[in-house]
């Protein structure tokens, strides 16, 4: 692997133990349809799906994992082993199988031999270029999606510099942010700033629609929208080890923040900062 520059030198242990230390993460990194990406090999992020899988695909023969094991990999895009086959679904199972089977039989027809590097069937994928767009494409891609102004501010920046984890982050702060200074509760951050404000049984900053209603089912769904977005968005975008290299995701990413700004918008200040209440835990 000495041909790549060394910035993007990748190191993975190469013994015995690579299977079962990676085989469970290398489905979330390397498949598309996740939202999070490469946060296996982070420092691959500029490289094109064909390079990556090459490096994965040299260290794993290089590592003497079992060949069939490597082309079902590369025909798959994920790999499973006795450690994480239990959160595989039955459709994964089904074409990890119909993938070693496949190499079964190439090896029975003698096209290829059991000392031949795989390397030569990812070449199938070696012109998918890089996904980055230009600086102007992603600014029109942004504008299209009219998001809110407090999301313009905060993220536009970011996203057309092709920086899109710093765009997520940065929308989910400042979301929270506002809250604290619409509830006027500043002492609080994160999810205890969220089930302060938003607790069904008393809130600080109600929905305009439980209250016209009166149903506190409303204010539970609220609340849970936002304990969301502190969760799985803005505490995991706070790592520095993340990145999001997929327009569509992160725009899905702001499209959320968007919505959560407008609910905050339009929600009803019910209490003053002097009448504290117990926050809200979900059962």
């Amino acid at each position: 692997m000495s041909e790549f520059p060394k910035k993007k030198t990748i190191k993975i242990p190469l013994n015995n133990d690579f299977n079962r230390q990676f085989a469970k993460d290398l489905k979330f990194s390397f498949c598309n349809s996740h939202i999070l990406e490469g946060l296996v090999f982070p420092q691959a992020q500029d490289e094109s799906p064909y390079e990556i899988t090459k490096r994965i695909v040299e260290a794993l023969e290089q590592s003497g994992c079992e060949k069939a094991k490597i082309f079902a990999f590369i025909k798959t895009g994920f790999m499973l082993s006795v450690a994480n086959q239990k959160y595989a679904s039955r459709d994964d199972k089904a074409e990890w199988l119909d993938a070693i089977n496949q190499y079964e039989k190439l090896i029975k027809s003698g096209v290829i031999q059991p000392s031949d590097s795989l390397v030569s069937f990812i070449q199938d994928s070696k012109d998918v270029p890089n996904p980055k767009k230009s600086e102007e494409e992603l600014a029109r891609i942004f504008d299209e999606r009219n998001f809110h102004c407090l999301v313009i501010d905060s993220s536009r920046k970011q996203f057309i510099n092709n920086d899109f984890p710093s765009a997520v982050f940065n929308a989910y702060k400042k979301l929270l942010t506002t809250i604290q200074e619409k509830s006027d509760i500043l002492e609080k951050d994160g999810l205890p700033l969220i089930t302060h404000v938003f607790n069904p049984q008393n809130p600080v900053l109600q929905s305009s629609l439980a209250r016209f209603t009166g149903d506190s089912s409303i204010q539970e769904g609220i609340i849970h929208l936002f304990m969301g977005a502190v969760l799985s968005v803005r505490n995991v975008f706070a790592h520095k080890d993340v990145y999001l290299t997929n327009v569509g995701d992160a725009l899905e990413y702001l499209s959320f923040a968007s919505f959560l700004f407008k609910l905050v918008d339009v929600a009803e200040v019910r209490q003053k900062k002097s009448n504290a209440h117990a926050e809200y835990s979900s059962k």
